[in-house]
C-alpha cells in the first residue's frame, strides 16, 4: 500500500487521470505543429523539373552515372549542401569498365523560403563518347515554402 513518505510525498501512486494527461500531451498533440521533415529525390526524371518542399526538408539529388559533377546550390541560404557529393561506382562486373556504371549523389537541406536550383554537369557518357546537347547538363529548381 502506497503512503506518504518522509517528506510528505506520496510515493507508488499512479494516478490513471495523470497517466491519460501525460500521454495525450506527449503524443496526441502533434508536435510542434510543423509538417514532419521528408526527403525528396531528384533523380534523372527530374532534370529541368521544379520541386517544392519546407522549410527543414532535404533533397537528395541522385543521378545514375559515376561521371557527374554536381556543381552545389545556387543560394546555400536557401538550400545547403549536407555533406559531399558522393559517387557509389556499380559493382564489380555489372557493367563493363568505361561506362561510369553507378551513381553520384548530394544531399542538400532547405534552410528558408525561397528558390534555388542544383546543377550538375558530365563531359563523359560512356567510354569514348563525349555527352553531347541536353545530355551534358542537369539542373533542378527547388522551391522552398
Amino acid at each position: 500500500m502506497a503512503g506518504a513518505g518522509p517528506s510528505g510525498v506520496y510515493v507508488g501512486v499512479v494516478r490513471p487521470w495523470l497517466l491519460a494527461i501525460l500521454a495525450w500531451a506527449f503524443l496526441g498533440c502533434g508536435g510542434s505543429g510543423h509538417p514532419a521533415v521528408r526527403e525528396f529525390v531528384a533523380t534523372d526524371a527530374e532534370n529541368g523539373q521544379t520541386i517544392k518542399v519546407h522549410a527543414g526538408d532535404t533533397v537528395r539529388v541522385t543521378l545514375s552515372s559515376t561521371a557527374w559533377s554536381i556543381s552545389g546550390s545556387s543560394d546555400s541560404t536557401v538550400l545547403e549542401q549536407a555533406g559531399l557529393q558522393v559517387v557509389s561506382p556499380a559493382p564489380l562486373g555489372a557493367c563493363y569498365p568505361g561506362q561510369n556504371c553507378g551513381a553520384t549523389s548530394a544531399v542538400y537541406r532547405a534552410i528558408k523560403a525561397g528558390t534555388a536550383s542544383v546543377d550538375a554537369s558530365r563531359v563523359s557518357c560512356g567510354e569514348a563518347r563525349m555527352c553531347v546537347g541536353p545530355e551534358r547538363t542537369y539542373q533542378v529548381t527547388v522551391i522552398v515554402i
